[in-house]
């Protein structure tokens, strides 16, 4: 601060000149007068000493200078002397003393002198105050300029500014900025926020998302995301974008490597571009979409994921289409151009998704007895997947299409198949009661919403307490976009990763070699089931089933790849040259006499009768087998076998057909034995098998070692993996 300035006049409303004249023209008034009367010169003295003494007191109290005392004593006393010497030298002769002339010059010429001093003293108090006002200035400049520096040495801090006075305006918590971190490639950044200690929590923060993006003019399609890091209970990171990264479709990296369910998988990216994740490894999942939201493409993403996974086999059901959601991932192997499909089991109607779910229920109730004493030896309280214990993932598409008991099914399969491998992936059109239960949700700790017109699926999706307004849905306007939740987190925005269809047929040949096999104890629990079917009489009765899961393709290709229907534009190209039939008469064209149509009729079935007969190739070994009739219940198709009776001992079962097949192969030797044989043994044995079953099995188990193959066409003979079938079975 500035020193405080000195006064250097002799009275209020002076300067040092005026003032000086004014203080002269005083002393010069009063000793006249005093000359008038005839006072003593001592009182001149006097009255300069009193008053320099008055003015040293009075500079001293406001702290001036000792040159400001010296000055004002010393112009008091010398007028204080000017007044003695004139009253002193006064004689009775008129124009003597204080009224001559030379008095008078002396008075001026000290008057002057205290005027010239006076006003140098002030120049110079003026010239420093000056200085020391320019110094202060000129520390406030160099402060301001270095706290603007600092401002904009760095974009964190101006944006931790701002954003720091907008938060503690919108929620009125004294919360601090003390980071800023910007996305890279830089389509936003995200602030690490410390919460103060008087109580804030998150939830005190999140309500203001929307409020927050349309004080900081966020940009259109871009929003504001609180999200716990899991870093402490008083740090949030709030996340704000800057290009709507979710705007852009962003495909499934190229890379396609063996993975293990044991990792997280990947679904898509958030709005900073780092990955979404789900873990399926002991989470069920519930992925809910309105129509055209990117529901199906992020099934799709799923399976892909699940199906690279060398230590998980995937299950699908899908009633719709014929089981149009699974279908691409088959395709390349029921066309011979994958070892193995790419899902182990498809069901395309109700009765196989209920043999399905009934398979589940027995791995969910006997898989950890089975395998009770590995478990012991090793300290597990639950099955540790591998590559010969696989994780079942059975993925639903439609959920709300799914008959009543099916339903049951994958509900208890949710809630008790943690330790047992086995989870379900469930996705419906809306997020309500109506598509999905409660209780499938309650126990889905990975939740997707894709896009959704109401807020309360969401709502109902991640939380019932949910507050309306909470998320900004006009963000989430592109197809794919949605919200995610992994592990019960709190629901952050993402984009899902796009999957083309030549991508699946792609995947699916790449991975067949990767999947696993069901491990032979949860093959024979899954290969018989007692099921509830309708009896002649209309009542249900229990019925056991066999090669339920060995025969599972035998009964579900023909209806996933039905017989193809030729493309109206080939049918006109290759239509055969036929004389076209009458047409039948329409009211008001002209009628045709009866005689000349029956002779027409007659015509027409003669050239019928001389058209040679096309001669019939009949069925090819891998042509399908037929679709049952409709009048006959899907169950009743399977192989039965006698019915259930009490304290009734089960037949020893047969070999599972793939381990009969390399036993054959085995039994043949050196001299080995092709598909075609395999087929005609099995089925002489009455295994339910077809062709196009055997030869894909024998194709990859010579992928994989077990069995060798010198030409395309060469018989399969044993390969350096195989062991001895019959050894294995009875042991």
């Amino acid at each position: 601060m500035a020193a405080r300035r000195i006064d250097w006049s002799f009275g209020p409303g002076h300067g040092p000149v005026s003032g000086a004249i004014n203080a002269a023209a005083s002393v010069c008034a009063a000793t006249m007068v005093a000359d008038l009367a005839h006072v003593s010169p001592v009182w001149g003295m006097t009255a300069g000493a009193v008053a320099a003494a008055g003015a040293v007191v009075s500079a001293a109290t406001s702290n001036a200078p000792g040159r400001a005392l010296a000055y004002r004593a010393l112009c008091w006393l010398g007028a204080g002397g000017w007044s003695t010497w004139a009253l002193a030298t006064a004689t009775p002769e008129p124009f003597s003393g204080p009224w001559s002339t030379g008095s008078l010059a002396a008075l001026a010429v000290g008057t002057l002198g205290a005027a010239i001093t006076g006003s140098a003293f002030q120049w110079a108090e003026q010239r420093a105050e000056d200085a020391r006002q320019s110094e202060v200035d000129a520390e406030l400049a160099r402060l301001a300029a270095e706290e603007e520096a600092r401002a904009r040495a760095s974009e964190h801090d101006r944006i931790a500014v701002a954003w720091q006075r907008e938060l503690r305006k919108q929620t009125r918590r004294e919360v601090e900025v003390v980071n800023v971190e910007f996305w890279h490639p830089n389509t936003g950044f995200t602030l690490d926020v410390q919460l103060p200690a008087d109580g804030t929590t998150i939830d005190d923060i999140k309500p203001y998302e929307k409020s927050l993006a349309h004080a900081m003019d966020v940009p259109l399609g871009c929003g504001v995301e609180v999200i716990d890091p899991g870093v402490s209970r008083r740090v949030v990171h709030i996340r704000v974008g800057t290009v709507d990264a979710l705007a852009e479709d962003h495909h499934l990296p190229a890379v396609c490597e063996p993975d293990t369910i044991e990792n997280p998988i990947s679904i898509g990216i958030r709005s900073d571009r780092t990955e979404a994740t789900a873990n399926l490894r002991y989470n069920c999942m519930v992925l809910i979409g309105q129509t055209d939201s990117g529901k199906s493409n992020e099934l799709n993403v799923v399976t892909d994921r699940v199906v690279r996974c060398t230590d998980a086999l995937a299950w699908a059901i899908d009633l719709t289409g014929q089981a149009r959601y699974p279908r691409p991932w088959v395709r390349a192997w029921h066309e011979g151009r994958a070892v193995a499909p790419a899902l182990d089991w498809v069901a395309p109607n109700a009765d196989e998704a209920r043999l399905m779910t009934l398979a589940a229920l027995e791995l969910v109730n006997y898989r950890t007895a089975d395998y009770e004493q590995l478990m012991f030896e090793n300290g597990w309280d639950k099955i540790m997947v591998s590559p010969e214990i696989p994780e079942v993932v059975i993925l639903v598409d439609e959920f709300g299409s799914l008959p009543d008991d099916v339903k049951e099914n994958l509900r208890q399969i949710s809630d008790t198949g943690r330790g047992a491998g086995v989870r379900v992936v469930s996705c419906a059109l809306e997020a309500n009661s109506t598509y999905i239960p409660r209780a499938m949700i309650n126990q889905s700790r990975e939740r997707v919403g894709m896009r959704v017109q109401d807020e309360a699926q969401l709502q109902y999706l991640f939380d019932t307490t949910w507050k309306s307004g909470r998320i900004d849905t006009s963000t989430l306007k592109v197809k794919g976009s949605g919200m995610w939740s992994t592990d019960a987190s709190l629901p952050e925005k993402f984009k899902g990763w796009r999957i083309e269809p030549a991508r699946i047929d792609a995947e699916s040949i790449t991975v067949a070699p990767w999947r696993p096999e069901l491990d032979e104890a949860s093959v024979n629990r899954c290969n018989v089931l007692v099921a509830d079917v309708k009896g002649k009489d209309g009542y249900r009765v229990k019925q056991q089933f066999t090669d339920v899961y060995t025969g599972r393709w035998d009964r579900t290709l023909s209806i996933i790849f039905p017989a193809r229907a030729t493309v109206p534009a080939q049918a006109k190209e290759t239509r055969v040259e036929r004389d076209e039939p009458a047409k039948p008469a329409r009211q008001g064209d002209n009628p045709v006499p009866l005689g000349e149509a029956m002779a027409d009729l007659q015509a027409g079935l003669q050239r019928m009768r001389n058209a040679e007969p096309v001669p019939d190739p009949g069925p090819s070994v891998e042509d399908l087998p037929p679709l049952p009739a409709e009048d006959v219940e899907w169950l009743d198709t399977l192989p039965v076998a006698e019915p259930v009776r009490p304290n009734q001992e089960a037949a020893k079962p047969k070999p599972q057909p793939r381990r009969r097949m390399r036993q054959l192969v085995w039994d043949a030797g050196d001299t080995g034995v092709g598909p075609t044989a395999v087929h005609k043994q099995l089925e002489a044995e009455d295994y339910a098998t077809t062709y196009q079953t055997v030869n894909g099995w024998m194709k990859r188990d010579a992928a994989t070692g077990i069995l060798a193959q010198d030409g395309e066409r060469a018989p399969y003979t044993r390969g350096p993996q195989m062991l001895n079938p019959h050894e294995r079975d009875q042991a």
